[in-house]
C-alpha cells in the first residue's frame, strides 16, 4: 500500500522534471536512495521488536550471528538501523523492485533517452582521385 502510494507521487514527479538536464542524474539517485531508506525505516518499524527484525533478516539471507549482533548492538534508533549494513544486504534494492517501487533515476533516463534525438549518422563517400 505505501509503495503503491509513493509509486503514483514519484511517477508524476517524474513526468514533470523529465525536462532536465542530465547533470540531475545524481539528484534522481540520491532520492532513490533515501526512498529506500524510508522504507527499511517504515518496516523495521513494522516488525516491532528486534527479535522479529532478526528473524526476518535471517529469511531474507543474513547469517544468523550477523543478524543477531547487528540487530543488537548498541540502541539504535529506525532510522539508524535502516542504514545498517546487515539491513541494506538483507532489503536490497531488488526486494523494493519486485515489490513495485518505481525507480525514478530509471523513469528519469527512459524519459530523457526518448527526448534526445540519436546521433546522426555519417555518410561514407569514396572520392575518385584521378
Amino acid at each position: 500500500a505505501v509503495i503503491h502510494a509513493i509509486n503514483v507521487y514519484l511517477t508524476g514527479w517524474a513526468g514533470f522534471f523529465r525536462i532536465c538536464t542530465s547533470g540531475l542524474e545524481r539528484a534522481m539517485s540520491n532520492t532513490d536512495a533515501h526512498i529506500r531508506r524510508r522504507l527499511r525505516a517504515i518496516l523495521l518499524r513494522h516488525w516491532k521488536t528486534k527479535r522479529t527484525i532478526a528473524r526476518r533478516l535471517i529469511h531474507l539471507g543474513i547469517k544468523p550471528r550477523t543478524a543477531w549482533r547487528r540487530v543488537y548492538e548498541g540502541c539504535k534508533s529506525w532510522w539508524a538501523l535502516s542504514h545498517d549494513p546487515a539491513v541494506d544486504r538483507g532489503l536490497r534494492n531488488a526486494y523494493f523492485a519486485e515489490r513495485g517501487l518505481v525507480s525514478l533515476l530509471g523513469r528519469f533516463r527512459q524519459a530523457w533517452e526518448a527526448i534526445i534525438a540519436p546521433a546522426q549518422l555519417t555518410l561514407a563517400l569514396e572520392y575518385e582521385r584521378s
